[in-house]
């Protein structure tokens, strides 16, 4: 069990690295690791942490099944003309084969590479949340990602620095996408690692002496000093609408501190907060479009005229099924303007509506506010340790919000880091003596 700890407290200290070399190989070594970390996991892990993790997944089936269902469905061959993309009923005729079938996706090859980094990020997922059964390990291994996504965050202020300007992409660059996230992210990690210490620091009242005053400001000294550097960070880099989003992040962790201190029940509790958090997006998001594209195209944070051109020409010919997930870099130089070749999405949102397809683009958002749901109201029932829940809670509703104004979750640094988070949220969202609800 030791060697898969120190395995996955490796692979999240590469974070940095893969942040800058963010390539195939490094796509490829991830994905092997991660297939492999998951029966490491599982082989060592009690039977009785088992019997707590396989519920908890079961109960997120739905959203761990479906890419792979629709990835499947867009590399098999249908015989369906309707349902494939006409690219292929074209490229028959050209050859002089008549023939029905064909596939949904455009590049068979993408769409398969995508396949199988969405199994390597799930078993990641997956594997972490056998070994963060273990409380301390949980808190280890949550501490790391939130000194890794720091260190990114001090990164950036230590770019403003004349000597040092040049190390970090600048604000509003697609480059800068990922350092955006980061700072998000950390400032939410820290937030909740500070609200941790008072917790504890409260839940120990008549027991205070010299002893346990100086690690108790220790640690909230370090996770306030975090909280700035982020805070600095997300000020620098992120857009409006990403710090919108780190709003509702923020009001997530306090809700679930303020409401469990209050006893109130779970389910009332998470209505109340989607309730306020539904009124807060239909005022206030809607003023936040950084450009006048229509649709979700508007609320890009990117200034880049041509991609935004060329994904509107792409989305308007999109089938319902999608073009194919991983497609995008393929299909941009062919809708693209004479002399401008952009290579990606302004934004995740636009991504999925485009590889995937709009209906998939609906299911993955009524999925995304299950699993929100379902981690914010075991947040909301642990006895102790809810900051992991509240945590993963808050990182789903913000990375979900983010997909609208960037590309960040597109990156697989921030793919790894989302798959820790929600790892350990899932696994922690539920006591080793709680039950389901």
């Amino acid at each position: 069990m030791l060697i898969v700890f120190r395995l996955l407290i490796i692979l999240v200290a590469a974070i940095p690295a893969l942040a800058i070399v963010n390539d195939a190989l490094a796509r490829e070594g991830i994905a092997l690791f991660a297939a492999g970390l998951v029966v490491f996991s599982a082989a060592t892990v009690p039977q009785g942490d088992l019997s707590v993790v396989w519920p908890l997944l079961r109960r997120v089936s739905l959203a761990i099944a479906f890419p792979i269902i629709w990835m499947v469905i867009q590399i098999i061959p249908l015989p369906f003309t309707s349902l494939v993309n006409p690219i292929w009923s074209t490229a028959a005729a050209a050859i002089g084969e008549a023939s029905n079938w064909g596939h949904v996706s455009v590049d068979l090859g993408a769409t398969l590479r995508s396949l199988i980094l969405y199994l390597a990020m799930l078993s990641l997922m997956i594997s972490t949340a056998l070994v963060a059964r273990d409380r301390k390990w949980a808190e280890t291994t949550f501490f790391v990602v939130t000194i890794v996504l720091t260190i990114l965050c001090a990164e950036v202020l230590i770019g403003q620095i004349k000597p040092f300007a040049g190390i970090t992409p600048p604000a509003g660059s697609s480059a800068a996408d990922i350092f955006v996230a980061a700072a998000i992210l950390a400032t939410l990690c820290n937030c909740a690692i500070a609200i941790m210490t008072i917790e504890r620091r409260l839940g120990r009242k008549g027991m205070e002496d010299a002893s346990t005053v100086l690690p108790f400001v220790g640690r909230l000294g370090l996770a306030l000093t975090g909280l700035i550097v982020a805070a600095a960070a997300s000020r620098i880099l992120a857009p409006s609408i990403a710090i919108a989003a780190l709003v509702l992040g923020l009001t997530a962790l306090f809700f679930v501190a303020v409401f469990r201190r209050l006893g109130v029940q779970p389910w009332p509790a998470t209505i109340v907060f989607l309730i306020v958090t539904g009124l807060a997006v239909a005022i206030i998001f809607p003023h936040l479009q950084g450009n006048p594209a229509e649709g979700i195209a508007g609320f890009a944070a990117s200034s880049n005229a041509d991609a935004l051109t060329a994904t509107a020409r792409i989305l308007s010919a999109t089938p319902w099924l999608g073009n194919g997930v991983g497609t995008l870099p393929a299909l941009m130089p062919v809708y693209g303007d004479f002399g401008s070749v952009p290579q990606e999405a302004p934004t995740t949102a636009l991504s999925i509506a485009i590889e995937w397809g709009w209906p998939a683009f609906a299911i993955f958002a009524a999925l995304g506010l299950h699993l929100f749901v379902f981690v914010f109201r075991g947040a909301l029932r642990r006895g102790r340790d809810s900051f992991f829940a509240s945590a993963a809670a808050a990182g789903i509703l913000v990375v979900f919000a983010e997909a609208f104004c960037d590309a960040s979750l597109l990156s697989l640094p921030v793919q790894i880091v989302a798959a820790v988070i929600v790892g350990i949220g899932l696994s922690q969202s539920v006591g080793r003596t709680s039950k389901l609800e």
